[in-house]
Order: structure tokens, then sequence, then C-alpha cells
């Protein structure tokens, strides 16, 4: 358990014990991305033109089966996934706010896919369906992770004509590309892959003066 006594001038509502359990948001729903690399993006931000152009990079041609061309390799991305909670304090007097925030176990690691490539398994254990999952794992770093159960409590002294909020922050690494399925050196299917992993994630208070 951690324990954080912060103090802040802020906007909030007076509530005592409050209990907010956190589950993980799908990192495509995520509020809020920014790259490292100016030129980085996720599959589904992908134009039909960069998806056609990333398709023609894949020149040899196989028997049966898929070749994969890598467009965003282990490109590092901070991100704010959600907002937790907001609380606004209209009053004149200072209040205080105590809240528990917990993660549940989950894991850090979600796949995508688009066109013929899909993504199967059960429960948390995913993958790419089919033959294209190890041609991917033999190009880029491919694991699940999981992380465990923590309980962050927090006690907020809140300032009159303030408002603060928490946010899910952190940092996570991005592989994607494309790929083609040949039949008897034919090219019959295509498709869109991504792999995210989630390196940190924390909570951060941000305080704002009303108006």
């Amino acid at each position: 358990m951690k324990k954080c006594v912060i103090a802040l001038l802020c906007f909030g509502a007076f509530i005592m014990g409050s209990f907010f359990e956190v589950k993980a948001e799908e990192y495509q729903n995520y509020q809020e991305i920014v790259f490292d690399d100016d030129e980085a993006k996720l599959l589904k931000d992908f134009s039909d033109q960069e998806y056609e152009d990333a398709l023609k990079l894949i020149k040899k041609k196989r028997f049966i089966g898929w070749k994969i061309e890598v467009v965003n390799e282990e490109q590092v991305l901070e991100f704010v996934s959600e907002t937790k909670l907001k609380i606004y304090n209209n009053g004149y007097s200072t209040i205080k706010h105590d809240i528990t925030l917990e993660t549940e176990e989950e894991t850090k690691f979600q796949l995508s896919a688009s066109g013929s490539i899909k993504v199967g398994g059960k429960g948390d254990v995913k993958q790419f369906s089919g033959s294209v999952d190890a041609d991917i794992k033999a190009s880029v770093s491919y694991s699940s992770v999981k992380t465990q159960n923590e309980k962050y409590e927090f006690e907020i002294i809140v300032d009159p004509l303030t408002y603060v909020k928490i946010i899910t922050r952190g940092e996570g690494i991005i592989n994607n590309g494309v790929g083609k399925y040949y039949f008897f050196w034919i090219n019959t299917k295509d498709g869109g892959w991504e792999t995210f992993t989630l390196t940190t994630e924390y909570y951060e208070i941000i305080k704002e003066r009303i108006g």
C-alpha cells in the first residue's frame, strides 16, 4: 500500500473515503497519445495510401504463407489513458477529500489487427491468428506482461474556488506493420498488425483555479 498526503490549491467537493476501482483501458481508446518520433503513428491512423505504400515494400514472394513488413519498430510513446476523477469546490472554505484508487492485475501487452490478419486467443492470452503470429514474433519483441494489484490512498486538502483532477498517465512501446499472404506464389490476402506494450503507468494529480 502506498500512502500520499497531498495539499493542493484546488476546487473540489467534500467526499470522505471514496473508493474507485481502476481497470485498464484499451490503448486505442486512450485520451491522448504522443510519440517521441513525430512520424510514428498507430495502425488505425494509417491512411489508405500509407497502407498501400507499406504493402509495396514486401517485394519478395513466398510459396505459401505470410510475409510481413515492419513500419514502426519499438516506437516510444507517452499517453493519458483516462481521467479517473474530477473534484470541484465552488465554496469559500477549505475541504478535505479522501479517496482510494486500486488497480487490478492486468495484461500490459495488447494486440490489434486489420484486414485479413486477426487477433485470437482466450481471456488475457492473445495472439495473432494463424502462422502470421510466428512471423511477427520473429521480427519484433512480442511477449505478455502482467502487473500486480496496487492500492493508492490520497488525502487531498482542497482550497476554495479551485478544482483537481486525477488522470492515468504512462509510457509504452508500439510495433506495427503490414503483411501479405501467398498461396503458390500468389498474393491472396493482406492485413495490418500492431503490438502495444505498456512500460510505465502512474496517477497524476492536476490542480487548476476556476475560470
